[in-house]
């Protein structure tokens, strides 16, 4: 194995060192003397180019110079890059940038997204000038109402006043004052907990979503799952929520009623969190109250949980069962009344009521008497039965469930945890809350007109490149080939934010309900969260592929199946991903993202949906036979990299769709790089480091990207994740890569040019 001889070996053009005869000279010399009377007889008949068309000789722009000096700093010229590539690349970042003592795995996606956080709290707390839109001015107002913690008890009292009686409930609960056998009192509950999940997007005794199936969306109402992000409604199936505890539910040991309806540790549980939730409502004890009220209290609260999670028997589902595959049956309002009805011995409407007050003021959005809800048989099983479960409890017994579900959001949601209020913890909220106000705030004021459709062509040129290695490729059929580039060609694109959130009147308009004090912070998130769910609802109607749901200050990047679509967010769109000063640097580097994205359409997974999203087999037999051989290769490759700080070895099948995006998606950027050299001639050499060539420099801006730490504490968790750890998803796919080897002119059966490669695109 060669040694470096210097920082820069075995380069394409200069890195080479050899020692010249004094023959080579004088050959060399003549055939350059050559070469220059040809160029200049043709200057002479011809005469010279214009200027602009000659490409100057380096490149020393802002820029350019700092990609180069962190090539410089992050690089270990001691380490031979047909060796380990990866830490000839990366061997100094760790010291140019430490791992924060809490994360366990530290990248430039890290680093860049708190840099994402930092330019957010700036604008943020930065004075509100005559060029700020209102609803930037919102934010700001949020922003300062969130750090505003002078009488911030008081507000939070009356923003819960405000919301109890906004919802029906009362302060405090009527059953704190007496017991459950009064009379002539009665409580709305189906209203109630309606106008709850339009506010909160909580759901409390009946689950409702909104879950996207293919290229539409789908109404589901089920057992009230508690969604896993509760600041904004939850667009994960509710299916899979409300099944995964039921399922629980029927796993459960079968207990006796009275067991039941006395499990005393399990009310003593609640006794804690009922009297804290009564002392932060009413510190002056307005209402008196003692050990023995809250134990009733707890006891009735208990009780009734009991009764909505009691697990539904087989006699329960009759002919209504659906496998386990099954989507579910699809009901209109009308069917699914009559089946609750069937459990009564009085009708009680409930559903209209429900989906009525849930879609007040939207008329256009409020399902008809023809729409249909998507219902799983044991959410049916749930519905139909919890009814007459309910009614039969007393109005203050179900009161005091809905109000302590309610009040327990409010006092202990992540946004009034007075210990993350701080400049970070409130710029993350209002991040959360107003995130297409705040990518307003930090976009660049030329992203539209300059930076996207610079992007656009790099992933034409991208889009181009995979579709010739598809045609290139000797183990697809042609029908198979065809549809693969009609998928490609099909394949939307979604870059940076949506164009009409940089229009200030556009994005007036989408904010004019939403109402923001900056001395209200508790007001101020319901508000927010209120508005986020009732926009929610009105998209319903919506196709799914004309919906922007990511967030656009995330440092990340997507591929969605079932839309065909790609999202590249805004905050992706930053050094060292891009505007690196040479296209060789970004094909590199952010040119990889989009391959990476276009080959997820092609992975092991992509391979199961059609141009449109639709999920089913759209490949030949032999063709995915061939293909799964060829991927095979890739699994076995990867199961063979050993990851030191875990002291494990790579999972090549939990990784295998990642890392045929890492494979292809390079082989991509590089084509396309190559494409966008023939079309505009080539570029300047990289200050500072002129002895690489261009190639070398895509390679380098590759290996960049994906410098990391990791400690060893914490280390094995990387191996749960589907995407291969940063040195690996260098090595791995440079292992791989001919061109890769003739760039650094590595030899046949070095580490990083082995005589066995994987090739799939």
């Amino acid at each position: 194995m060669k040694q470096c001889e210097s920082h820069h070996p075995r380069l394409k053009t200069k890195g080479v060192h050899r020692r010249d005869s004094r023959c080579h000279i004088i050959c060399r010399r003549t055939i350059m003397g050559i070469l220059l009377v040809t160029v200049v007889k043709r200057y002479l008949i011809h005469g010279l180019p214009p200027a602009d068309t000659l490409a100057p000789d380096l490149c020393d722009t802002k820029e350019c110079l700092r990609s180069a000096a962190a090539f410089k700093h992050n690089m270990d010229p001691t380490v031979d890059p047909c060796d380990d590539f990866y830490r000839y690349a990366c061997g100094k970042w760790a010291e140019e940038n430490p791992r924060p003592h809490q994360e366990f795995y530290h990248t430039w996606f890290q680093e860049r997204q708190q840099k994402i956080y930092g330019i957010i709290r700036e604008r943020l707390i930065s004075n509100i000038t005559a060029d700020d839109p209102v609803p930037v001015i919102k934010a700001k107002a949020m922003y300062m109402g969130c750090l505003n913690l002078k009488n911030q008890e008081q507000e939070n009292l009356r923003a819960a006043e405000k919301s109890l009686r906004q919802w029906g409930l009362p302060f405090l609960p009527r059953l704190l004052r007496g017991t459950s056998n009064s009379t002539g009192y009665k409580f709305d509950w189906v209203s109630s907990i309606a106008k709850i999940k339009r506010t909160l997007g909580l759901n409390v005794i009946i689950g409702f979503n909104i879950v996207e199936d293919q290229m539409i969306k789908r109404l589901t109402l089920g057992y009230p799952y508690e969604a896993k992000n509760s600041i904004f409604p939850s667009y994960e199936s509710s299916k899979k929520q409300s099944s995964a505890r039921l399922n629980q539910l029927e796993s459960e040991p079968e207990q006796s009623n009275e067991n039941e309806r006395n499990a005393p540790e399990e009310v003593e549980e609640e006794l804690p969190r009922i009297r804290e939730i009564l002392e932060i409502l009413d510190p002056n004890g307005k209402v008196s109250w003692n050990d023995e009220t809250i134990m009733r209290l707890s006891k009735a609260y208990f009780n009734f949980e009991k009764i909505l999670n009691e697990a539904p028997t087989e006699d329960d589902y009759g002919e209504e069962r659906s496998t386990e595959d099954d989507y579910g049956w699809d009901y209109t309002i009308e069917e699914l009344q009559e089946r609750t009805d069937s459990n009564l011995t009085t009708s009680f409407p409930i559903w209209q009521r429900y989906i009525n007050t849930l879609f007040k003021n939207l008329p256009t959005a409020r399902p008809s008497a023809e729409d249909k809800f998507q219902i799983e048989s044991r959410n049916l099983v749930y519905l139909r039965n919890i009814v007459p479960k309910v009614l039969e409890q007393s109005p203050e017994v179900i009161e005091l469930y809905v109000w302590v579900q309610v009040t327990r959001f409010l006092i202990y949601h992540e946004f009034n945890n007075y210990k993350h209020l701080d400049e970070n913890g409130c710029a993350n909220h209002v991040l959360h809350l107003m995130g297409l106000a705040v990518s307003y705030a930090i976009a660049e004021p030329d992203f539209l007109t300059e930076t996207k459709p610079r992007l656009h062509q790099m992933l034409e040129n991208i889009g181009a490149s995979f579709r010739e290695m598809v045609l290139e490729t000797d183990w697809m059929d042609a029908e198979t080939k065809f549809a693969s580039l009609e998928k490609s060609r099909a394949m939307q694109a979604i870059i940076g934010v949506p164009e009409w959130i940089l229009d200030s009147e556009k994005l007036t308009d989408h904010y004019k309900t939403l109402n923001i004090d900056s001395e209200r912070h508790v007001q101020n998130w319901v508000n927010a969260i209120e508005f986020l769910n009732i926009k929610w609802l009105a998209s319903w109607r919506e196709e799914v592929n004309k919906i922007w749901n990511q967030d656009p200050t995330e440092v990340n990047a997507y591929y969605f199946f079932d839309r065909n679509a790609i999202n590249i967010p805004m905050a992706m769109i930053q050094y060292p991903f891009y505007y690196l000063g040479l296209e060789a640097l970004n094909y590199g580097a952010i040119g990889l993202t989009l391959g990476h994205e276009v080959t997820h359409g092609f992975d092991n997974s992509g391979i199961e949906y059609d141009k449109t999203g639709n999920h089913g087999q759209w490949w030949s037999n032999d063709t995915l036979k061939e293909y799964k051989k060829r991927a095979q290769c890739l699994v076995e490759q990867y199961n063979g990299f050993y990851l030191q700080e875990a002291k494990q070895f790579i999972d090549g099948t939990l990784t295998l769709g990642e890392n045929i995006a890492d494979n292809a998606g390079l082989r991509e950027a590089f084509r396309a790089y190559r494409r966008f050299l023939k079309e505009n001639g080539p570029e300047p050499l990289l200050t500072g480091m002129e002895d690489f060539s261009h190639e070398q420099l895509f390679f380098l801006s590759f290996a960049n990207q994906e410098c990391g730490t990791v400690w060893t504490i914490g280390a094995e968790q990387l191996l749960e994740d589907e995407h291969s750890p940063s040195e690996f998803r260098v090595t791995g796919v440079l292992r791989n890569m001919e061109e890769f080897s003739e760039a650094f002119q590595c030899p046949k059966g070095s580490a990083m040019n082995p005589e066995h490669k994987c090739l799939l695109w």
